[in-house]
């Protein structure tokens, strides 16, 4: 096979009733100078069989078994080894692509001679097979980089304000920079692989070029909860934290860092209530991981709004509010249906108001 200008690299794991209609979104594309490398996790349904049948009808597709369960890290580290394409794409076997989505992927990254390129995606709600919602993750517009603001202040600013840094899937890399600093998920980390791996990737590069526009399509179940175990682990989200604090170990401390780390800190702290109330826990258990909360970081200091917003500081005096009464957390929350966090606190402020 000649040398593709792309490789797309999917871990699969026991996702026999899904991998075909990623792959048949990819194979539907008007770009087709890729390979797709699919890495089998050692599945225990007919994963396999599914894609043998898939690389037989395909020669950009590639299936590789794993001799062992290791999970999608060591997966994608796996691809990462065999990738022979210019450029790299990280998909999961249960999204889908939006038609296009390769061609502005390539013509962005190109044509801005761009280090990384990354679009906004589509959230689709389903339960029992039905569609219950599509939310798209997209900013219009993105804070400008000021002349004299620090590179990782400024992603540190996309990461508070927009988010979609986080994730690998919506994104097209430079394979030669992952592959010459030897860049690699974390084996062994069930929780914010993605953002470890980008932490890593944007320490080595100044020029990111964003597309205005949902190119993927992640899938949320509600069948059998929305959030993964691993989620109701805050020491997660507190080593993901220092993984922050580290990648701005060199950046001068103070306004606006010590603000936009506060805002950040907060926001991950409100997914953190939404994945303890949408756990399958006696409510005891889920008063006591609210409590934890309020021991560990409820005391931390408000951010400026000058830096992050009038709205985000009110915002974030309303987390703070619900981590110090968890009782009222639950509540609030399930009065609210809350998915998003702003759904929960745009309506509560003003009920808060007068005891904040």
């Amino acid at each position: 096979m000649i040398r593709p200008e792309l490789s797309i690299i999917i871990p699969a794991y026991n996702c026999a009733g899904n991998i075909t209609r990623m792959v048949d979104s990819i194979r539907a594309q008007d770009y087709s100078d890729y390979e797709l490398i699919i890495v089998n996790d050692y599945s225990t349904d007919d994963t396999t069989k599914v894609l043998s049948r898939l690389s037989r009808s395909d020669r950009r597709i590639t299936a590789i078994n794993q001799p062992t369960n290791s999970g999608a890290s060591v997966a994608r580290n796996t691809g990462i080894s065999r990738a022979k394409g210019k450029y790299l794409m990280f998909l999961d076997a249960d999204d889908t692509l939006k038609k296009r989505a390769l061609t502005k992927f390539i013509s962005t990254i190109k044509s801005n001679q761009a280090q990384l390129a990354v679009s906004g995606f589509t959230i689709i709600t389903r339960k029992n097979r039905q569609e219950l919602s599509r939310v798209d993750v997209c900013s219009e517009s993105l804070p400008s980089r000021q002349t004299d603001e620090p590179w990782k202040i400024y992603i540190l600013r996309l990461l508070g304000i927009d988010g979609r840094l986080y994730q690998v899937w919506n994104k097209i890399y430079l394979t030669s920079l992952i592959k010459e600093h030897h860049l690699a998920f974390q084996s062994g980390v069930n929780f914010g692989e993605d953002l470890l791996f980008n932490l890593d990737y944007l320490s080595l590069i100044s020029h990111i070029s964003f597309i205005p526009a949902p190119l993927y399509n992640y899938y949320q179940s509600l069948d059998g909860g929305t959030f993964s175990k691993s989620s109701l682990v805050y020491q997660n989200r507190l080593d993901n934290f220092t993984a922050l604090e580290k990648f701005l170990a060199d950046t001068p401390s103070g306004e606006p860092r010590d603000s936009l780390l506060h805002w950040i800190k907060y926001s991950w702290i409100y997914s953190h209530l939404l994945a303890t109330y949408s756990a399958d826990l006696p409510k005891s258990t889920k008063l006591g991981m609210i409590r934890q909360i309020h021991q560990v970081d409820g005391q931390a200091p408000l951010s400026h709004p000058s830096v992050i917003g009038h709205r985000k500081v009110r915002l974030e005096r309303t987390i703070r509010y619900l981590i110090r009464h968890p009782r009222f957390a639950l509540f609030s929350i399930g009065l609210s249906n809350a998915v998003k966090y702003h759904r929960l606190t745009t309506g509560l402020w003003h009920k808060l108001k007068r005891k904040l």
